[in-house]
């Protein structure tokens, strides 16, 4: 046996902390953010009228599903990143193709020695190692519980990680179904949408597909990488003399059509304005993220082991590696 000072050791029939654990990882940061709603009723005490006793009437609990809110994207559910579903989805992973490099570290992630593991995760982790190469490989391979538990890690770290496109802007629905798309309510300066928008533009598609909310933008901007550029079409009121928006006679806004070529710019360059104008919209990706992980943790996951109790005998039963 190796002199790895490790604590859980090869062949150990107890399962590490990592194995035996459900995968609540999106659940617990939702319920710290406060943006999980989960109702329970227990009892209510009412008063006996006749007698000025207190007696207690038990209701049965109203079991609803959690689900997650956010009041700063038009009330919706908060649905997972679609960025992150990409990366396991099946048209992704018929495409991929595996290095040696990485499959070599993926079998070291099951070595007798700490370290030798340490150091396989080290290597995967480097951002020369796209994403989609871990999915592929817990979506093809045999793994033990090890290399599973360590892969998933590895995917958790560069999922958070990702890049994010972003065009400087605040926005609001446009609150008229006849005008569909989000209304600009301000240019961050610096950022690309300042050189090219203004504030009261409508914007009604990217690329070719509509925008009904700001879901939606948000779903197409931040699933792109820095430095692509995506095509908009923008609504932009006519002003008259005295900059006022001009009316069609039927109650709406004379508007000309445009389409915009921009750049995006990284969401990083967000931070800077956090101070002066604060945003959920960090938080708002973190969560979408940490959602579509948890899909991912349900799919490729080692299967639940048995764990020796105290005062009881091991089952029978072998650890069964591989996730279903």
């Amino acid at each position: 046996m190796s002199n790895d000072a490790e604590p859980l050791r090869r062949g150990s029939r107890v399962a590490p902390s990592l194995q035996c654990r459900s995968v609540p990882v999106a659940a617990a940061l939702l319920a710290a953010m406060g943006s999980t709603a989960l109702a329970w009723t227990s009892q209510d005490a009412l008063r006996d009228a006749q007698g000025g006793n207190m007696r207690k009437v038990p209701v049965k609990p109203a079991v609803q599903q959690p689900q997650a809110w956010r009041g700063d994207v038009m009330g919706q559910p908060v649905t997972p990143a679609p960025e992150v579903l990409r990366l396991w989805s099946p048209e992704v992973l018929s495409s991929v193709k595996v290095s040696g490099k990485v499959r070599a570290a993926v079998a070291a992630l099951d070595s007798s020695v700490f370290n030798e593991r340490s150091e396989a995760s080290r290597v995967l982790t480097d951002a020369s190692v796209a994403p989609e190469q871990l999915f592929a490989v817990l979506d093809r391979e045999t793994l033990s519980t090890e290399q599973r538990e360590r892969l998933l890690g590895v995917v958790r770290e560069k999922v958070i990680a990702l890049p994010r496109g972003a065009l400087g802007i605040r926005m609001q629905p446009s609150g008229d179904p006849q005008r569909p798309g989000v209304e600009i309510i301000m240019l961050l300066p610096g950022m690309p949408a300042s050189t090219v928008l203004k504030v009261g533009d409508r914007i009604e598609e990217i690329d070719g597909k509509p925008i009904t909310n700001s879901n939606d933008l948000v779903d197409l901007i931040q699933s792109r990488l820095p430095g692509e550029s995506v095509k908009l079409r923008v609504a932009r009121p006519e002003r008259d003399e005295r900059g006022r928006p001009k009316l069609d006679g039927q109650g709406g806004f004379v508007e000309q059509r445009m389409h915009v070529d921009m750049q995006l710019t990284t969401a990083a360059d967000l931070d800077k304005f956090e101070g002066q104008f604060p945003s959920m919209s960090r938080s708002l990706v973190l969560e979408r993220r940490l959602l579509a992980l948890q899909q991912a943790e349900e799919r490729f996951a080692p299967k639940p082991i048995a764990v020796l109790r105290r005062g009881g005998e091991m089952p029978n039963e072998p650890d069964v590696p591989g996730a279903p």
